[in-house]
């Protein structure tokens, strides 16, 4: 029993250990080992998402500005770090996962940091009691590097060729005695910034790259067990979501992506089947709809969600409206109808709309529209009714959460739908991801995908690992 007190001891006199400095206690995997170590002025960790890319960015300003690098010495403290992210929304989650690696006895007293908001500041900075500091700058706002120099940049995925090159520049001379400092760029090849800029860099020796594949060897911390972090199962979960076109992109770094075909390429005949949904247990139901004033761009569709098992959910999908230019009671009238032909409960359902269709008055059309109408076919007083169409969740990566939600739910053969949701069918055959706004609405099967990716994603609340700086809209 004493043997046992005293290893308990030892575990929570190294998790205090730890929790003081854990910078000292960081294990870095193999890809983000031999990036660390590597001395290059200019070098790249290229990978798949979930392999550690920001903690290894991280862990490279916190040994610059500590002058605590493991692998090599560096300019001594102090120094002059910026940490470039995307935009705010990314800069807030690595400030977050910086803090947690930062010694707390190492910050000056003046700097603060809130939970959810990052470090505080007209200008988020991060300050050290040695006087070395990092300047927290998002590439969507403009860097305003005016003269400054730093002695180390740290890029937080990729910006654009400008950018970087100016970046470059500001390091000519940011080191000790007027020496190179250090670009250190992480990134997944994907998404809304020319990339092949680096790749160019890399092939002609430019730049240092290391690469970070989605591989159980890769993920595992060295010295650890294989499989501590991910397992194969793990990975495999993760990557079955991933769109064909990006799909080499995240997993393997690879920076030569596909052009984005059909993205539901999984799709099998089989999946569309008139089997009878099972009643009883956690079925949900839920009404996806997209307002719009063209011939077919109107879609509302029905779907059942069996919820039994939340980690494999399986999708019903089982009736459609479609539809132009009508007034909100002929719409509301059509989905009231659709529901009683397959006896759900309007009250039953999660209801979930775009919002708005902005068209010119006799073309408008929104989700507080449609309830009104509601009120007035089924008899209830105004703003009485007993269920709400919610706004649609959207955002940058919206679109392509949605579609990689139900690709996975494809993958893993528990997607049916009704050989009656003819447009549906199609669309879910022919669709294509476009990376414009004024591409998609010109998409004739794109309404059809919206429609059903807004009923489906409140239930499933689903939320893949993207990288941030994806413009997919």
């Amino acid at each position: 029993m004493s043997s046992l007190c005293g290893m308990a001891k030892r575990l929570t006199w190294l998790r205090q250990k730890a929790e003081h400095d854990p910078l000292r206690y960081f294990c870095p995997t193999p890809p983000q080992k031999s990036y660390l170590a590597d001395k290059a002025p200019i070098k790249a960790l290229i990978g798949g998402n979930q392999v550690g890319k920001t903690l290894a960015t991280c862990a490279l300003l916190l040994y610059h500005c500590l002058g605590r690098h493991p692998y090599y010495r560096t300019d001594p403290p102090p120094i002059e770090a910026w940490l470039i992210t995307h935009s705010h929304e990314q800069s807030r989650t690595i400030q977050q996962k910086l803090y947690d690696m930062i010694p707390k006895a190492e910050l000056d007293p003046s700097c603060e940091f809130v939970r959810g908001k990052g470090f505080r500041g007209l200008a988020p900075l991060v300050k050290f009691r040695n006087g070395s500091i990092i300047r927290i700058k998002t590439a969507n706002q403009g860097l305003g590097l005016a003269s400054a120099t730093a002695n180390l940049v740290c890029i937080d995925e990729p910006v654009d060729q400008s950018t970087f090159n100016e970046l470059v520049a500001r390091t000519s001379r940011g080191g000790a005695g007027g020496k190179r400092g250090t670009v250190a760029i992480s990134l997944t090849p994907v998404g809304g910034v020319d990339v092949m800029y680096i790749k160019e860099m890399i092939d002609r020796g430019l730049i240092s790259a290391h690469r970070a594949p989605l591989t159980v060897d890769a993920t595992t911390p060295v010295g650890l067990p294989k499989g501590y972090l991910l397992s194969q199962e793990q990975i495999d979960k993760i990557t079955e979501a991933y769109l064909p076109y990006d799909r080499e992109a995240r997993i393997n770094g690879s920076f030569d992506v596909a052009p984005i075909g059909v993205v539901f390429e999984n799709f099998e005949q089989e999946m569309i089947s008139s089997q009878p949904v099972p009643r009883g247990g956690d079925y949900r139901f839920c009404v996806g709809i997209d307002h719009g004033s063209n011939p077919g761009s109107q879609v509302a569709i029905l779907s059942c969600v069996d919820m039994r098992d939340p980690q494999n959910p399986r999708i019903f999908v089982l009736g459609e409206y479609t539809s132009g230019q009508a007034p909100p009671e002929h719409h509301a009238q059509a989905i009231l109808e659709m529901l009683k032909k397959h006896s759900v409960d309007p009250k039953l359902c999660k209801w979930t709309g775009d919002g708005e269709h902005r068209g010119r008055d006799q073309y408008k059309m929104s989700n507080i529209m449609l309830m009104r109408a509601f009120e007035s076919i089924l008899g209830y007083p105004p703003r009485n009714l007993p269920f709400t169409v919610r706004r649609a969740r959207k955002g940058r990566h919206s679109v392509y959460v949605g579609a990689s939600m139900i690709h996975a739910i494809m993958s893993r053969k528990h997607f049916w739908i009704r050989p009656e949701c003819t447009q549906t069918i199609k669309s879910i055959q022919s669709w294509t991801m476009k990376r414009t706004q004024s591409a998609r609405s010109r998409d004739p099967y794109g309404h059809a995908i919206d429609a059903l990716r807004y009923g489906l994603l409140p239930i499933l609340d689903y939320r893949p690992n993207i990288p941030q700086h994806i413009k997919v809209y």
